[in-house]
């Protein structure tokens, strides 16, 4: 199993453990991949797209180098950028 591979199932397990998904199924529902999909990276005959990764770390703030094993944080850190009013 790839790196990215198995650091997204990770965070699909974490969202569920956190309660922000009811399920891997439900998680699956709302981010558009087939359920079986996940049972196939699981096993190793499959493997998450990079639209897929793309769009998995969008939305949840996901760190791409942490997918790929290259950095230790999980999330990117959110900066408070001023808004230049004139």
């Amino acid at each position: 199993m790839y790196t990215s591979d198995k650091k997204l199932i990770e965070l699909i397990e974490l969202l569920v453990y956190q309660k922000k998904y009811k399920s891997i199924r439900s998680f699956c529902i709302e981010n558009e991949i087939l359920e079986q999909t996940v049972s196939k990276i699981k096993a190793g005959t499959n493997h998450f797209t990079v639209l897929q990764i793309e769009n998995i770390c969008k939305k949840y703030n996901v760190n791409f180098n942490w997918v790929f094993g290259l950095s230790k944080e999980m999330y990117n850190k959110i900066e408070n950028k001023k808004v230049n009013k004139n």
